[in-house]
Parts: structure tokens; C-alpha cells; sequence
């Protein structure tokens, strides 16, 4: 029987010390019917050189070479739009795979006429080691409906939010749109995926080692970054909580993302916005709270005490909010560096509102 086309699609951006460790993983795959794109997204570096080599060495290699960089969302995108194959996946060009990845996916994919495969992951941290997230790999699949597959991605961890540790069917993809301005949570469109999946499968096994590279952009210890971060992460969870809302069978899951994630991250970004106001605009803070306040809150919901006196407090008032939160950020000016100290460690809290560890001074 002839295997089914898959397409794998790498994006490629200044990786010139990763992206052949990659791709190695990929051409040596047992499952060998393959379309792999390398979306060089507009490198500074040698990584363009090194994907034209590939293309010489490989028949299946197929380099698209972008004039600019316009990030991991886009890459992504453009990849499926010169896609060919029936089925598409993904893989972070400073990432690689186990060789039977793809033969293992694929068949567990076809055996169960599914619409998305996925399988589990481990760290590799750049001292060598390995973290696995659970002990025990089996091999063994479970299949899921929509329901339970969009119930699976946010409340068993957001380790099954990724992108790259699966395989779709190609035709998932109409009508996603991928949002250039996101970096730091441009995988959680993932529900939109699993919501158009009429059956998903999970296999047991860790195939994807995912590199924790100390310059990578979600590792970024800096204020900027960090704003970034809790801002994109606050707009994602928001929006996918409206998607998740509209439909009666995700009200569960959209309660959950509401409790566990959404009000604590989009209230960080709120003490963001009033310590650091030349970072944002006030018509953005008004976004926000506009936001926040259409949130509801029932007598159930599990949310962190400080966290849903805040949302109260701002429910009642955004600007008697705001003054009171001004006042407490001043009070921190005041007494320069709060010292809790925690056996050797002290931690600080800046007038950004930012914590921060260091040693403890001999």
C-alpha cells in the first residue's frame, strides 16, 4: 500500500548552529514518503546556505527562501500554502525527532481514521539532560472525539497545546488564520484545529526532544520580553475562551481556561500596564479592563484570593482600581526592595513590579 504524502514543514530563522541536527532526523525517518519545506524566513546567518545544501543532498528537501522575517506564525503559514501532501507537520529547526516518529504517527493516524495524531515530548536541556514528562512510554494509542480532544489540549497540560509534536490532515487548516504578531503563544490556535477534527489519537511514546536553548525566544529574561509575553499570552487565552464560550459542549474546558489561566494572566498584564504606562497605551488599558470585566464570575470558580479581589475591585471601578494599584506600586518605591528571605535565596520586587532572585549577600 502506498503511503500517504506527508509534509513536513521547518521554519528556519538564524539556526545555523541547530538546523542540520534537525533535519537529519527527518530525512533519516523510517516512514520515507516525505515533503519536507525549509521556510528560511530571512536569515542574517548561514542558515540559508545550509538549507540549500540539504536541497542538493535530498530530493525531498525544498527550500523557500522569504526576503524578510516575519516569524514563526507566517513561516508556518507559508509552509502549508506550498504544501502538497495530504497530511502536514511540524518541527522547530532547533528540535529533532525520534527515527520512527513519523511510521508510528502515521500508522496509528490510518489504523483509526483520525484527523490529528499526537504523541509526547521531552526536554533536552543544553548540560544534556533529558526530562521526561511522564515515566512510562507504552506505545500504546487512545483515540478521542472533538470534545474530548479539545477537553485533553488545555486541561491535561499545556504540553499538548504545541504545535510540533503532530500530524494533521491538511484540510484542518482552512480558514486558520495565523497572526504575525504573535512569538511567545502562537501554538494555542490549536483548539481551532482539534474543533474542525472529527477524531484525534494519542500515541504513547516520546518522540519529539525539544531543545531548551538559552537564547531561545521564549527563555528571554527581560522586561520587554516579559511584557510581550504576558500581553500575547493574555490576548490568546481571551480569545480562545470567546471561541470555547460560543459552543455549549466546551463550557467545562472554557471554565477551566477561565480559572486556571485567563483571570491571572490578563490581571499580571494589568500591574504591567500601570507600572510600566510608557509601555502601553490607555486606550489598551481600556481594552483590557473592558475585557476583564466581561468576565463572570460564579460562586464556584476556583481563582487565587488576591486575584479575584482585584477582579472585583475592578468590576466596581477601573480607575478606583487603577489609583489603588498606583499606591501600592508606590509603597514598593517607598520601601525599596521588599526582602523575603527563603533559606539562601532573597527575592525582590521592583518598582515594575517584577520579581527577581538572587544569592544571598556573605
Amino acid at each position: 500500500m502506498q503511503q500517504p504524502l506527508l509534509t513536513v514543514i521547518i521554519p528556519c530563522y538564524n539556526v545555523e548552529k541547530y538546523v542540520d541536527k534537525c533535519i537529519s532526523s527527518i530525512v533519516a525517518q523510517t516512514y520515507s514518503n516525505l515533503e519536507i519545506l525549509l521556510i528560511e524566513d530571512g536569515s542574517t546567518d548561514t542558515t540559508g546556505k545550509i538549507c540549500d545544501a540539504w536541497q542538493k543532498k535530498d530530493k525531498r528537501v525544498r527550500v523557500i527562501h522569504k526576503q524578510q522575517n516575519e516569524g514563526l506564525p507566517y513561516a508556518r503559514k507559508t509552509g502549508i500554502e506550498h504544501a502538497t501532501g495530504e497530511y502536514v507537520t511540524f518541527v522547530d529547526a532547533d528540535d529533532w525527532i525520534g527515527i520512527e516518529m513519523y511510521t508510528d504517527m502515521m500508522t496509528a493516524l490510518l489504523s483509526t481514521d483520525s484527523d490529528i495524531a499526537s504523541c509526547d515530548v521531552c526536554r533536552v536541556y543544553e548540560d544534556g539532560r533529558i526530562v521526561h514528562r511522564i515515566e512510562k512510554h507504552d506505545g500504546s494509542i487512545k483515540t478521542m472525539g472533538r470534545i474530548e480532544g479539545i477537553n485533553h489540549i488545555f486541561e491535561g497540560s499545556l504540553w499538548n497545546i504545541c504545535f510540533w509534536n503532530k500530524i494533521y490532515k491538511k484540510n484542518l487548516f482552512k480558514h486558520i488564520e495565523f497572526k504575525k504578531e504573535r512569538s511567545f503563544s502562537e501554538d494555542i490556535i490549536i483548539y481551532k484545529l482539534y474543533h474542525n477534527a472529527l477524531q484525534t489519537v494519542y500515541v504513547n511514546n516520546a518522540y519529539c526532544f525539544y531543545f531548551q536553548r538559552n537564547d531561545s525566544i521564549c527563555r528571554i529574561k527581560s522586561i520587554p520580553a516579559e511584557q510581550n509575553k504576558i500581553r500575547e499570552w493574555s490576548e490568546a487565552l481571551y480569545e480562545a475562551y470567546c471561541f470555547l464560550e460560543r459552543y455549549p459542549e466546551y463550557h467545562s474546558v472554557s471554565n477551566f481556561l477561565k480559572q486556571k489561566y485567563l483571570i491571572c494572566v490578563s490581571v499580571r498584564l494589568l500591574h504591567l500596564m500601570i507600572a510600566c504606562p510608557q509601555q502601553f497605551t490607555s486606550e489598551y488599558f481600556s481594552y483590557k479592563t473592558k475585557q476583564l470585566r466581561s468576565i463572570p464570575l460564579g460562586k464556584g470558580d476556583w481563582i487565587p484570593r488576591k486575584a479575584k479581589i482585584e477582579l472585583y475591585l475592578l468590576k466596581i471601578s477601573p480607575i478606583l482600581y487603577k489609583i489603588l494599584r498606583m499606591f501600592y506600586n508606590r509603597v514598593i518605591q517607598f520601601t525599596n526592595r521588599l526582602k523575603i528571605t527563603n533559606k539562601r535565596t532573597y527575592i525582590f520586587i521592583n518598582e515594575s513590579g517584577f520579581y527577581w532572585s538572587t544569592r544571598k549577600q556573605k
